[in-house]
């Protein structure tokens, strides 16, 4: 399940870096709604790390 949380987690910093540099160096026409919902991608960032580090120290804690 991290595994999967991690990769979920580095696809959404590649899509938050791309769409920075996008909307800075070479805007989209039409993504306009886009850029202005980063915010949102960046806090379901937080709450997959969130949760994954959760799952990891419950995992820790009951393997002792």
């Amino acid at each position: 399940m991290t595994k999967i949380l991690n990769i979920i987690s580095i696809s959404i910093i590649v899509l938050l870096v791309g769409l920075t540099v996008s909307e800075h160096f070479f805007p989209i026409a039409g993504f306009e709604l886009v850029y202005e919902k980063k915010f949102y991608l960046a806090i379901i960032y937080i709450a997959i790390r969130l949760t994954s580090n959760y799952l990891l120290k419950k995992s820790a804690s009951t393997s002792k």
